[in-house]
């Protein structure tokens, strides 16, 4: 399968990142290839106009627009910024859209509290709907993300778990739309 990640935070401390990087680490490991769009390393500017309607979009708008609509399925990372997901995120997504049409989406949102991200899970999930994706349902969470992680290496062996179950879930949506599409 080909799945595109995004992680979510422009911040200069982020912690979601290395989220994203496991995510990657663990899907590539099940042998599927994988695509990291970072919004800090992409740093689209402020939306003014989608991809669809740019006379002269970039290069690197062009080559997210290939990307996900190459894509198989979608997993986004998000920290939570203020009860949310975070601006820089919806920000760089919206400039896409048929490019998400039926595309499954897996949700993971991480926070350094004990709740995990859960606001900004359910507003992904509802952002992946509006987007005409197709999203799993259950999402995972990542309370205490600097409890998590050592210098970027997973040290917390349950959340570890927990995040290959998420995983498999995703996979077997992700089979079963691309299944259909057949």
């Amino acid at each position: 399968m080909n799945i595109v990640i995004f992680s979510g935070s422009a911040r200069p401390e982020r912690q979601s990142h290395q989220v994203a990087e496991e995510v990657l680490r663990c899907l590539e490991a099940k042998g599927h290839t994988c695509q990291l769009l970072d919004v800090k390393a992409l740093n689209f500017p402020l939306l003014d106009q989608t991809f669809a309607n740019q006379e002269n979009p970039s290069d690197k708008m062009k080559e997210v627009s290939v990307a996900i609509t190459q894509a198989d399925g979608i997993v986004i990372v998000s920290p939570e910024h203020n009860n949310s997901y975070s601006g820089a995120l919806k920000n760089t997504m919206d400039y896409f859209y048929k490019e998400y049409f039926h595309k499954p989406f897996g949700v993971v949102a991480v926070s350094n509290g004990k709740l995990g991200g859960i606001n900004a899970a359910k507003d992904l999930l509802k952002y992946a709907l509006t987007l005409q994706g197709i999203a799993l349902p259950n999402f995972m969470l990542t309370p205490k993300v600097q409890t998590v992680f050592t210098d970027g290496i997973l040290t917390d062996e349950a959340y570890g778990q927990m995040l290959d179950k998420f995983l498999e879930s995703f996979l077997w949506l992700t089979r079963t739309i691309s299944a259909a599409k057949q």
